[in-house]
C-alpha cells in the first residue's frame, strides 16, 4: 500500500506539480489579488445581462431633461421655477420625494441678489426697497419642500466642504445591532448637502454616494456610510423611513462586518462594508416624467399617488451617467431608482459569506480530479472530465442567481481548473514522450542482442521446414478455396510458421507465426507452438472460438517456455460456406485483402500483445468478410524488412505497389510467386535478415 502512494507521488507523474500548482491556485483565489475580481465580476454582469431582473416598481424619476431645458431655459434654473416644479410634484401625492440635486449655494438669481449684483442699475428706491423685501427663491424653494415628505440628497466629500468645517446636517437616528459597523462601513470626512434653510423643512437627508468599482462599473451601492465617526443613511433607505413613517434605520452587524440594514418591516442585505449588489432591471423610458409636463400641467393631479419619487436630471451637461450590468450609460439618479425597485420587489443579489469556502471547495475538488484523471486517460478523451469541472458549478452558479438571487463564482474556478488541467496535460505528454523514448532504447538494446546470435538459427531453420506442410493445392477437393504457403528461411535467422487445417466440414483454421529469439531455441520453440496451436484448434472437445483458440494457446506455450521468447501469430477460421473469417492478432502485421478493381486494403485489428507476453490476456475476437473473388494475403515481417545492398527496406509501400499489380482472377499460386519474386529482385542477392513467409488464402465461394 505504501509503494502505491509513493507511486502516485512520483515525479514522473506530473501530480506533484500538480499539486503545487492547486495550492497557489488555491492561495490565490483567497487572497483575490487582479485578475481574479475582474473574473468574478464579468460572471456577474453576465448573470444580470441574461437575466434582468423584470417589470417595474413604484418608482418615478421626474427628470429635467433636454426637452425641459429648451422650454425653461438653461440650466440651473430658478430655484422659483425649481419650487412650482416641486408643487407640481406634491400635487400628484407621492409617499417621498428624493432630490438627488444639491442646492449648496444661494440662487444668485433671488430678487434681492439680482440687485446686489447690478447696483449701477437706476432703479427707484422705493423699486429697490420693494424687491428687496421680497422672499428669496431659496425661501421660495424651502417652502414648496415643506409641502411634501422630502428627502435631500448630500454629497459625501473625503474632507469638509471648503467654508463649512465641522458643519453636518442633521442625521437620522440609527440603532446599531450586534457589532460595531463604523470600522467596515465607507468612511468620509466631510458632507456637502444643501442650504441649511433648505435642510430645516425637509423630511430627512440621505447620502448620494455611488462608488463604482476598479473597472468603473456600478454594481453596489452603499446603504450607510460613516462621516466624521457619525452614521448616515443613503438617499434610498432615507425615502424608504420617511414613507413608511419611521423614526430611524437599524444597522445590523457582527464582528465579520455589516450583515444589512433594517428600515421599517424591510431586511436588505448588504456586504460586510455596507453596500448592497443591486438586480439590475433594463434601461425603462417609462421610468421618467418630463420636467417640463409636470410644470405645464399635463400631468393629473395623484398621478404620483402611493410612489416614490427621485427628482434629477439626465439632460448632457448636469448629469452624471455610470455604466451597470444591463446599461452601458445609465443616469446616476436611475441607479437610485433601481435600488429601490429592487428593494422593494426584494430581488436584491446577495454574496453570501461561505461563498468563498464554497469556491474554495469546489476548485479544490475540480483540481484533485483534474490531477488524478488526466494522467490516465487517452490525450484526446482528457477535454471530458474538464467540460464536467466547468460546465456543473456553473449550472450551480446560475441556478443560484436565477432561483435564489446569489452571487456564487463559477468563472474563477474554472479559469483556475483549466490552469491546472492544461499543466497536467503537458506533464503527461512529456511523461509518455519519455517512455516512448526508453521504450525504443530497449528495443534497439534487444535487436543488437539478437545479432550477435544469429549464427545459431540454422538448426531452427532446417526443424522448421521440416514440420510446414508444403504439399500444393492443399485441398484439391474443395473448390471454395484455393491455399497456397511458400516460406523462405534466411541463411542465419529461422522461427516463421505456418499452419492450416479443417477443424469441422466448413471451417478451415490457418495461422502465420513469427517466433522471437534466435537459434535453436527460438526453431524448436517455433515447433511447439505450431503443435499446440494446431492441436487447440483440431481438439473437439476444446476451444471453438478464435479467440478462445488463441487464449488456449498462450496459456499452453507459455508453459514450455524455459528460453522466455515470444511469438507474434495471425490466426483464423474461414467460414467456407460464407466467407466470415474470425480472426485474432497476437502482435502481428495485419493481412491484406485483394479485391478485384479495388486497391489492397489492409485488415483493421485492435489484437493485443505477442503470445508468452501477458498471461491470460484477453485476445479479442474480430472478424471480416470474403467475398467470392477476394484474397487474403498474410506475411511475416521478413518482407517489408528486407534490405538490398543499400540498405533499404522493402517496406510495406511497395508491398502495396505489388499487390495492387497482381491479377485478381489468378490462383493462391500466381499471388504467393509474384511476392517472392519481387522480394527477390528488389534484394538482389543481398544476405537475407530474416525469414520470408506468405500464405495467400483466395474465397471463391460455393
Amino acid at each position: 500500500m505504501t509503494g502505491r502512494w509513493l507511486a502516485w507521488f512520483r515525479v514522473g507523474s506530473g501530480r506533484p506539480l500538480g499539486m503545487l500548482c492547486l495550492a497557489v491556485l488555491l492561495a490565490l483565489h483567497l487572497f483575490d489579488p487582479p485578475p481574479f475580481p475582474q473574473v468574478r465580476l464579468w460572471q456577474f454582469d453576465t448573470f444580470q445581462a441574461i437575466w434582468p431582473r423584470p417589470g417595474l416598481g413604484p418608482v418615478a424619476i421626474v427628470d429635467i431633461d433636454e426637452r425641459s431645458l429648451a422650454r425653461f431655459g438653461q440650466w440651473p434654473w430658478p430655484r422659483s421655477l425649481t419650487a412650482r416644479l416641486v408643487e407640481a410634484i406634491a400635487e400628484g401625492g407621492p409617499l417621498a420625494l428624493g432630490v438627488d440635486i444639491l442646492f449648496a449655494e444661494p440662487d444668485r438669481l433671488s430678487p434681492h441678489r439680482l440687485l446686489e449684483s447690478e447696483a449701477d442699475l437706476d432703479v427707484d428706491p422705493a423699486l429697490r426697497e420693494h424687491i428687496a423685501r421680497l422672499p428669496s427663491n431659496d425661501t421660495r424653494l424651502a417652502a414648496s419642500l415643506g409641502r411634501l415628505p422630502a428627502v435631500l440628497g448630500m454629497a459625501a466629500l473625503p474632507v469638509p466642504p471648503p467654508g463649512r468645517p465641522g458643519r453636518l446636517p442633521p442625521r437620522t437616528a440609527s440603532l446599531v445591532r450586534g457589532g460595531d459597523p463604523l470600522p467596515f462601513v465607507w468612511s468620509y470626512g466631510g458632507l456637502l448637502a444643501s442650504l441649511d434653510e433648505i435642510v430645516r423643512v425637509a423630511a430627512g437627508n440621505g447620502a448620494l454616494s455611488v462608488p463604482p468599482e476598479r473597472d468603473g462599473m456600478v454594481r453596489r451601492v452603499p446603504l450607510a456610510v460613516a462621516v466624521d465617526g457619525t452614521l448616515y443613511p443613503a438617499l434610498s433607505i432615507e425615502m424608504l423611513r420617511v414613507a413608511s413613517g419611521a423614526a430611524g434605520f437599524t444597522v445590523e452587524a457582527d464582528t465579520g462586518g455589516v450583515v444589512g440594514i433594517i428600515v421599517a418591516d424591510l431586511f436588505v442585505p448588504t456586504d460586510p462594508d455596507g453596500r448592497a449588489w443591486v438586480h439590475y432591471g433594463p434601461h425603462r423610458p417609462e421610468r421618467f416624467v418630463s420636467a417640463a409636463d409636470l410644470l405645464e400641467g399635463r400631468m393629473a393631479p395623484g398621478a404620483m399617488d402611493g410612489m416614490l419619487v427621485l427628482l434629477g436630471s439626465t439632460a448632457l451637461g448636469i448629469n452624471d451617467f455610470v455604466a451597470t450590468p444591463t446599461a452601458a450609460n445609465m443616469p446616476g439618479v436611475e441607479v437610485h431608482a433601481q435600488l429601490l425597485e429592487s428593494i422593494l420587489a426584494g430581488s436584491m443579489l446577495v454574496r453570501p459569506r461561505w461563498a468563498v469556502p464554497l469556491e474554495s471547495a469546489v476548485l479544490l475538488l475540480a483540481g484533485i480530479a483534474m490531477i488524478v484523471v488526466v494522467p490516465r486517460v487517452r490525450p484526446r478523451l482528457s477535454p471530458l472530465p474538464l467540460l464536467v469541472a466547468v460546465v456543473l458549478p456553473a449550472a450551480g452558479a446560475w441556478y443560484a442567481f436565477a432561483a435564489h438571487g446569489l452571487l456564487i463564482d463559477a468563472a474563477g474556478p474554472a479559469v483556475s481548473t483549466v490552469a491546472i488541467f492544461t499543466a497536467m496535460l503537458v506533464l503527461s505528454l512529456a511523461a509518455a514522450e519519455r517512455l516512448r523514448r526508453h521504450l525504443q532504447e530497449d528495443l534497439a538494446r534487444e535487436r543488437a542482442a539478437a545479432e550477435r546470435i544469429e549464427g545459431e538459427l540454422a538448426a531452427a531453420r532446417e526443424i522448421q521446414l521440416g514440420i510446414l506442410p508444403r504439399t500444393f493445392p492443399a485441398f484439391p477437393g474443395r473448390p471454395e478455396i484455393d491455399l497456397h504457403a511458400a516460406i523462405e528461411p534466411a541463411r542465419e535467422v529461422g522461427g516463421d510458421l505456418y499452419d492450416y487445417a479443417f477443424v469441422d466440414a466448413d471451417r478451415l483454421f490457418f495461422l502465420v507465426g513469427d517466433v522471437s529469439g534466435k537459434g535453436v531455441p527460438a526453431a524448436l520453440f517455433m515447433a511447439v507452438a505450431k503443435a499446440l496451436g494446431k492441436a487447440r484448434a483440431l481438439r473437439p472437445d476444446g476451444a471453438t472460438t478464435i479467440d478462445a483458440i488463441l487464449a488456449d494457446t498462450n496459456s499452453a506455450v507459455s508453459l514450455e517456455n524455459p528460453a522466455m521468447l515470444f511469438i507474434t501469430v495471425f490466426t483464423g477460421l474461414l467460414d467456407t460456406r460464407t466467407g466470415e473469417i474470425a480472426f485474432a492478432n497476437a502482435g502481428h502485421d495485419p493481412p491484406y485483402i485483394l479485391s478485384p478493381g479495388q486497391p489492397p486494403r489492409r485488415v483493421a485489428s485492435i489484437g493485443g500483445p505477442p503470445l508468452c507476453t501477458v498471461d491470460e490476456f484477453p485476445y479479442p475476437a474480430e472478424s471480416l468478410k470474403l467475398a467470392p473473388g477476394e484474397t487474403l494475403v498474410l506475411y511475416t515481417d521478413g518482407i517489408p524488412e528486407a534490405e538490398n545492398a543499400a540498405g533499404e527496406a522493402y517496406g510495406f509501400e511497395r508491398l502495396e505497389a505489388l499487390l495492387a499489380g497482381v491479377p485478381t482472377d489468378g490462383d493462391a499460386a500466381t499471388v504467393t510467386r509474384a511476392v517472392l519474386d519481387d522480394v527477390a529482385r528488389f534484394t538482389a542477392g543481398a544476405p537475407a535478415s530474416d525469414d520470408i513467409t506468405v500464405l495467400v488464402l483466395r474465397y471463391l465461394g460455393r
